[in-house]
């Protein structure tokens, strides 16, 4: 049985650079992404959390304040970590750091739909394209 993830705030910079080498592990190498769409400008100025199961990096996320709430970005799990609660324990760390009545939503990757609706997302709006992967609007019930 694998051990519980723990999500910590990437706080500096060993941190972050472990959280951009999960998501470039995701994202860019499984997924196709351009790097320079992953890692983009506005990186600096989020909010960084990364998961960690047994000491080694699993997963990571980003979160922004918007004029439409807190944009939850970049949620990438590697894929040996899919299914064991990974990607929760990342949604959860970071609602437990909103302040109360925030606004969250997410742009969703199609194929994580069902994940988004599981921890508590519904979709809003058309679907969108954004680095050639169809998204769409998912904003947290609540």
């Amino acid at each position: 049985m694998s051990a519980e993830p723990v999500v910590v705030d990437a706080l500096d910079e060993a941190q972050r650079a472990c959280a951009r080498t999960v998501r470039r592990r995701v994202f860019v190498e499984e997924q196709g992404v351009p790097e320079a769409l992953e890692i983009d400008a506005l990186d600096d100025s989020c909010d960084h959390v990364l998961a960690l199961v047994e000491g080694e990096p699993v997963g990571a996320a980003r979160y922004r304040r918007t004029d439409a709430g807190v944009k939850l970005e970049r949620v990438a799990v590697l894929s040996a970590q899919r299914g064991r609660g990974v990607g929760e324990a990342i949604v959860a760390h970071i609602h437990d750091r909103l302040p109360e009545g925030s606004r969250a939503y997410v742009h969703a990757q199609e194929s994580a739909y069902g994940f988004w609706e599981r921890v508590g997302y519904v979709a809003e709006g058309e679907v969108f394209h954004e680095a050639d992967i169809p998204h769409r609007r998912m904003a947290r019930r609540g």
